[in-house]
């Protein structure tokens, strides 16, 4: 068993240029100036902010929203490559716990891709720049030509495991139960590391406990949907979270798809819960539910933000929101692109 990490209780130094980092950070105001502009005036104005040396060295072979998307993935990428020069071992260790959820993310992407029939350039467009591997990993990964090597060439799950999984997934024509597994996966390792700094990183095992909350409510209502038994969803549920702990998932696991709804509008979700329970119990598509579930869960996180500004804590804050930033300014980008009024995509941003 791994030994518990010693960290020390005061990094004043990291914690100081981590603040400054989250002070130049966008707010609601420069959110709402954005949805207002042009793309050459969202260029111009992240030109005059943190994003200025990445747009620059892009902008003569590339323009529009191809420029700003590269700017945006090589800005997150530099801003946590900093993180990790200015922070000693240990909280490497830390920062590098959380970036590890992108290997997953990224496998999961490609596996999405392959089973889509999209060509390389398109998958790569889907990856997320700032997971611990780097592109040659994912090349190698792209170019294989079955489920089972890809798996077993990223390492994240055992031979065994995924032999059992690819024929699953290939007698159902389905990836779910394989991206659930992925999620499984990193969700142990990351609580296991969270278990090894029981007196520093509540931050971290925090946000941990709650997605891993958000996953189970998102499994128990898509498969119980689909008639999934209680003993096959048993085996795809986290029995740890947050505020579904073992004993309140035991009680879900042997109800029915309505009960279930019924059961959750008594948790802290209540609100989500309500707001779409006509299209859950109409047996409607679960994606805008499932989105709202995903905001949620961010907007915590910036929230969480603003706790303990001289701890650890600070640091898998300023990640969680710089993250949200990108996915804010791809979501205005992207909108932008399609021509979106500016009330719809305001309601895709997470701001706390």
């Amino acid at each position: 068993m791994a030994e518990n990490l010693k960290l020390a209780d005061c990094y004043p130094y990291t914690y100081v240029r981590v603040a400054t980092m989250k002070a130049k950070l966008l707010n609601r105001d420069d959110y709402n100036k954005l949805l207002k502009m042009s793309f050459a005036e969202i260029t111009k104005f992240l030109q005059d902010s943190e994003y200025k040396k990445e747009i620059n060295e892009l902008a003569m072979e590339l323009s529009g929203a191809d420029l700003l998307e590269a700017a945006l993935n090589k800005n997150i990428v530099a801003s946590f490559n900093k993180l990790l020069r200015i922070s000693p071992d240990e909280l490497g260790l830390l920062i590098n716990a959380h970036l590890r959820r992108y290997d997953y993310y990224n496998v999961k992407s490609i596996l999405r891709g392959k089973f889509a029939s999209l060509n390389k350039d398109a998958i790569k467009k889907m990856l997320v720049p700032i997971s611990l591997n780097s592109g040659k990993f994912y090349e190698k990964l792209l170019e294989e030509t079955s489920t089972q090597k890809m798996l077993e060439s990223s390492g994240l799950l055992d031979k065994k495991t995924i032999s059992v999984l690819v024929k699953e997934s290939e007698d159902t024509s389905s990836l779910l139960l394989i991206e659930n597994s992925l999620d499984k996966a990193y969700f142990n390792y990351a609580f296991e590391f969270s278990e090894r700094i029981p007196e520093h990183g509540q931050l971290f095992k925090e946000f941990i406990l709650n997605e891993i909350d958000i996953l189970n409510i998102k499994l128990l209502l898509r498969m119980k949907k689909g008639g999934v038994t209680e003993k096959q969803l048993s085996q795809h549920i986290c029995m740890f979270g947050s505020e579904l702990n073992k004993r309140i998932l035991k009680q879900i696991l042997k109800l029915d798809y309505k009960d279930t709804i019924k059961e959750l509008e008594k948790t802290s979700f209540k609100r989500i819960i309500k707001k779409h329970k006509e299209a859950l119990l109409s047996g409607a598509s679960l994606v805008e539910f499932e989105n709202d579930l995903d905001k949620y869960l961010l907007k915590k996180s910036l929230l969480l933000l603003h706790q303990n500004p001289l701890s650890i804590d600070i640091i898998i804050g300023y990640m969680f929101a710089k993250e949200v930033e990108l996915m804010n300014l791809k979501t205005i980008v992207k909108s932008r692109q399609l021509g979106l009024k500016e009330d719809f995509i305001s309601k895709q941003l997470i701001v706390a």
